[in-house]
């Protein structure tokens, strides 16, 4: 495992994306990433002007959604979990039409939703966490600023298996946002 500050990760996770040829999946637990995205639609659905949000919805991270549909082309599954709890933050309402609208049109992303009440014997991380491919994991630690500060990277050569439990328990758990 190798723990990076947020400014020498990006080498290391275009590796991992990069060299992935199966499924990634991300975990993500937080309730609120208000403080990474700044974008005109969550502000103003922070403003509570949902109609001008869903207007002002857009793709932020046109590079990714190419990087994305790469991916599908070469026939790797997209798979996002997000944990929520009731009832929905501000932020949450916003980041699942977000998932609606974006992630899964435009990314092909298979989004999934798991209530904390369904998954409280899990041991969830405090971040994030990705995994590619079952194979190599970034666990994403975020300041009380709820900036991303740094991220653990494992691989091959480290024990995964409470990263491979997690992911199934939370898949066993977890409803399509769209069915």
């Amino acid at each position: 495992m190798q723990t990076l500050i947020r400014q020498r990760m990006d080498g290391p996770w275009d590796a991992f994306w990069n060299e992935m040829s199966r499924e990634w999946f991300k975990l993500e637990v937080r309730q609120d990433y208000n403080a990474e995205d700044d974008s005109p639609s969550l502000r103003a659905w922070l403003e509570g002007d949902k109609q001008r949000s869903l207007n002002l919805l857009t793709d932020d991270d046109p590079e990714f959604t190419s990087d994305c549909r790469q991916k599908l082309s070469q026939g790797v599954k997209l798979l996002r979990v997000h944990v929520i709890e009731r009832p929905l933050s501000a932020y949450m309402g916003w980041e699942l039409e977000y998932y609606s609208r974006v992630s899964i049109p435009r990314r092909g992303e298979n989004v999934f939703t798991v209530e904390r009440a369904d998954v409280t014997r899990a041991a969830l991380p405090a971040g994030d966490l990705i995994m590619f491919d079952g194979r190599r994991v970034i666990l994403n630690s975020y300041g009380k600023n709820g900036l991303l500060e740094s991220a653990d990277f494992y691989d091959e050569q480290d024990d995964l298996s409470r990263f491979l439990a997690l992911r199934k328990t939370v898949l066993e758990h977890a409803k399509p946002l769209l069915a």
